[in-house]
């Protein structure tokens, strides 16, 4: 994998939030969602955009606006997720939120999420995407030339 420039990528709930809380373990995320974004494609499925208005206040929501507008395209997804796919991964172990993403990504065949949630590397296998860690995503984007 040389980068992710021009991939569609789905950001994960925590992404957005420590980006925007400036969370001093996390500041890759920090640093994609506000100087790296105008590099991909995002994908926000109706789970994440869910997640997001649950864990945020208003003017969080108003700020993660803001930022996906830098995005080179946004896909807003408001179907909700297939209901046996989400049996599927749960059947594989994952818990429930993360069933919801990973048959979201699934169906629109998105093959990287960023996210902080390790847990998506230890509770599944045969995921249909590569997961990256903010730092990673930041380190491809950066590698990857222009």
């Amino acid at each position: 994998m040389n980068s992710i420039r021009g991939e569609t990528v789905a950001l994960d709930t925590n992404v957005f939030i420590f980006a925007l809380r400036k969370e001093p373990n996390f500041p890759a995320c920090e640093t994609l969602l506000f100087d790296k974004l105008n590099e991909i494609r995002v994908y926000m499925p109706l789970q994440i955009f869910l997640e997001l208005q649950w864990n945020l206040r208003a003017s969080e929501m108003r700020r993660v606006v803001r930022a996906l507008t830098m995005a080179q395209a946004v896909t807003w997804d408001y179907a909700p997720a297939q209901i046996d796919l989400i049996r599927q991964w749960e059947r594989h172990g994952a818990r429930k939120g993360d069933a919801v993403i990973t048959a979201h990504l699934e169906v629109a065949a998105i093959r990287y999420l960023v996210s902080e949630n390790r847990d998506f590397l230890k509770e599944l296998t045969a995921l249909p995407f590569t997961v990256l860690s903010s730092e990673e995503a930041v380190r491809l984007l950066s590698e990857g030339g222009s």
